[in-house]
C-alpha cells in the first residue's frame, strides 16, 4: 500500500511539472507569435503612412480620405522625386504677387521631376495595402481623416488615423489569452482607443490594435502607438 501512494505521489508530481511545462511554453509561443504577427502588421502600417505622405506633398497637405482611393493613388499617381527651382528673392516677390505669375513672365524657373508612385514607395502590390496581413481573413485597415482643433497655433489641424484591429491580426490564436492580453493592455493604458463606428464620426466603446495617426491629437504627426 505504501509503494501505491509512493508510485501515485510521483505520477502527481511529474504531472504538475509537465502542468508548469506546458503553461510556461504556450505562453512563451503566444507572446512569440504575438511579436511575429505585430511585425507584419507594422510594416503594411508604415507602408500606408508613407503612401498617404506621398499624397499629401501632392495634394496641398490634405490625407487621402479613403483606403481604396490611396491605392489608386499608389497604382497611378505621381510623387516628387526633386524639385529643382531658382531663389526666390524679396524683389521678386515685390515685383510678383505668386511663383506662378513670375514662371509665366519667364523671371523665375521650377522644374519639378516626378516619378511613379508605387515605384518610389517600393510597393510592388498596392491593392495589399488594404489588407491586415495576418490573422481573419479578409480584414481590412480602418482609415479616417478628420480635423481636430490644435490648441497651441489655435487653427484646425488636418489629421489621419489608420487602425489594424488586434482581434483581427490576432485571430486564430487562444481566445483567453487575447482577452488577457487585452486586460493588460488596458491596465497599462497601452494600444487601445475609443472604438469608432464604420461610416460615422462616432465613438463608441473600447478599441485594442496597433495604429498610425490620431484623429482626435493633431500634435500626433502619423506616429504609432507601437513607437
Amino acid at each position: 500500500m505504501k509503494k501505491i501512494i509512493i508510485c501515485l505521489l510521483i505520477l502527481a508530481a511529474f504531472g504538475l511539472v509537465g502542468a508548469c511545462y506546458m503553461s510556461i511554453y504556450t505562453d512563451i509561443a503566444f507572446d512569440k507569435d504575438k511579436s511575429e504577427r505585430e511585425k507584419l502588421v507594422i510594416a503594411r502600417l508604415l507602408q500606408i503612412r508613407d503612401a498617404e505622405e506621398e499624397f499629401r506633398k501632392g495634394h496641398y497637405g490634405e490625407f487621402c480620405g479613403t483606403i481604396d482611393s490611396l491605392i489608386d493613388f499608389v497604382k497611378s499617381g505621381k510623387a516628387v522625386v526633386k524639385i529643382d527651382e531658382d531663389v526666390w528673392t524679396d524683389e521678386l516677390a515685390e515685383s510678383f504677387e505668386s511663383k506662378r505669375a513670375a514662371i509665366d513672365a519667364g523671371k523665375f524657373r521650377s522644374d519639378t521631376v516626378w516619378q511613379s508612385a508605387a515605384e518610389k514607395l517600393g510597393i510592388t502590390c498596392p491593392d495589399s495595402l488594404k489588407l491586415v496581413p495576418i490573422g481573419k481573413e479578409g480584414a481590412v485597415f480602418q482609415l479616417r481623416k478628420h480635423e481636430a482643433f490644435n490648441l497651441k497655433s489655435n487653427e484646425f489641424d488636418k489629421v489621419c488615423e489608420v487602425r489594424a484591429s488586434l482581434d483581427d491580426y490576432m485571430y486564430g490564436l487562444s481566445e483567453k489569452k487575447i482577452r488577457l492580453l487585452k486586460q493588460d493592455l488596458k491596465k497599462r493604458n497601452k494600444n487601445r482607443a475609443d472604438l469608432f463606428l464604420d461610416n460615422a464620426d462616432d465613438f463608441e466603446g473600447e478599441w485594442y490594435g496597433l495604429r498610425i495617426g490620431d484623429l482626435k491629437d493633431p500634435q500626433n504627426k502619423m506616429s504609432g502607438n507601437w513607437e
